[in-house]
């Protein structure tokens, strides 16, 4: 790179090519059998990359303006469910959509692969739940004022398997005003394999930002 400054589209590009390929690194691991030879040197280029990458604490979104929701939708970029800059991220694509019905929800999709495996050919029933918390969570967009997970049940219906197309759906079902009841599925092509209903009570971020700030600073 001649040691210039890269342009903003640039790093997006190159972060999320890393992110990518350390996936693939993940994916490589619980799927293929290495000779000798290939576990040593892949052992010696990953201590090399782990010592390359150093640098500055990122700032989360909560540690800067907790209210600029720009901020807080770029760092969703790490996050682990959707994030497309965390290697640990399938990663979830979610969007909003509004149907015939003239009800707007929630959409996502994701692809998991064996990293994500639990029962044979099936992804872990731990990751559907994180997969239909995330996005539950985030039909909290479709309300005025997001808050945070205070219960999830999972109803599991059939095995989700792993290298297929997952469909992700989710809704608004009740608003109680400080609490949120919201409802949503999975589908792998037309096989329901689990639907959710998560209860979401709005709080003040900046206050959780706070207490788990003088936590830290306890411990």
């Amino acid at each position: 790179m001649g040691g210039g400054r890269l342009a903003e589209s640039e790093r997006v590009v190159l972060e999320r090519r890393l992110a990518d390929q350390l996936r693939a690194a993940i994916e490589a691991l619980t799927e293929r059998d290495f000779t000798d030879d290939t576990l040593v040197d892949a052992v010696a280029i990953s201590e090399s990359l782990t010592r390359r990458l150093v640098g500055r604490h990122r700032v989360r979104w909560y540690e800067a303006d907790p209210a600029d929701a720009k901020l807080r939708l770029g760092y969703l970029d790490h996050s682990p469910i959707r994030g497309p800059n965390n290697a640990i991220a399938p990663p979830m694509r979610i969007e909003i959509v509004e149907g015939q019905d003239g009800i707007r929800r929630m959409e996502g999709s994701a692809r998991l692969g064996s990293a994500y495996e639990g029962p044979p050919h099936g992804v872990h029933g731990g990751w559907v739940a994180a997969l239909l918390d995330e996005l539950l969570g985030s039909a909290q967009r479709l309300s005025e004022q997001q808050g945070v997970t205070a219960t999830l049940k999972i109803r599991y219906r059939n095995i989700t398997p792993i290298d297929e197309e997952l469909r992700f759906s989710a809704w608004i079902h009740e608003d109680r005003g400080r609490v949120l009841i919201v409802r949503g599925t999975c589908h792998a092509g037309d096989t329901l394999t689990a639907d959710a209903e998560g209860m979401f009570v709005r709080i003040r971020f900046d206050e959780i930002r706070d207490r788990m700030r003088e936590r830290r600073t306890a411990d």
